[in-house]
């Protein structure tokens, strides 16, 4: 169990989280574990869920280019819950994060992915790898207005996942028969 309590389901009142909560019970990614130990502070579930889906859901940047930057992060970060979770937005297969630790070398990725998976690596990081190469790389393959919604959004993610698995939840701990978001090598 982790090392906040989940919040009681029956105890909100709120319709907007529980409407967010719906949305993480049918969708996952978020999931249900993590989105309801954010409705503690009914503030809080809505501030990241909002930013959430302006960010990542939507926003200006590929859907599937932002979650392969989140997919980085849980193999970097070693977030086995955050890990065990795929977009259902997203239409990559699983084959596709086989060489994320080693995206530098690999041919799997186009240039464009590598430019946002080195972004990724220095926000989570070390700001020091932002160097004038890689925003050169950077500026050749985004907008400013991509390159501002995916330094947040990598930003935010990095962020929640390094809470989440100190925090220590485990997948299935509520609503147990929830699957949507998990990653089908694990479920």
């Amino acid at each position: 169990m982790p090392r906040i309590p989940y919040m009681d389901l029956d105890a909100i009142d709120d319709t907007e989280v529980l409407a967010i909560l719906d949305r993480a019970r049918r969708n996952g990614t978020p999931r249900p574990e993590s989105q309801t130990i954010r409705s503690h502070v009914p503030a809080v579930v809505k501030t990241f869920s909002a930013a959430w889906e302006q960010t990542f859901v939507n926003g200006v940047v590929d859907h599937d280019l932002k979650e392969l930057c989140r997919v980085y992060v849980t193999k970097t970060v070693d977030c086995g819950y955050c890990a065990a979770q795929r977009s259902e937005d997203a239409a990559t297969d699983e084959d596709h994060y086989s060489d994320l630790l080693q995206f530098r070398t690999s041919s799997r990725y186009s240039d464009r992915e590598k430019a946002a998976l080195g972004y990724t690596d220095a926000v989570v990081w070390n700001a020091d790898f932002a160097d004038d190469d890689l925003w050169g790389e950077l500026h050749a393959h985004f907008t400013p207005a991509e390159l501002v919604e995916l330094g947040f959004f990598i930003a935010l993610t990095s962020g929640q996942q390094r809470w989440l698995k100190t925090v220590d939840l485990g997948l299935r701990e509520l609503l147990a028969e929830t699957v949507a978001g998990l990653a089908a090598v694990s479920s």
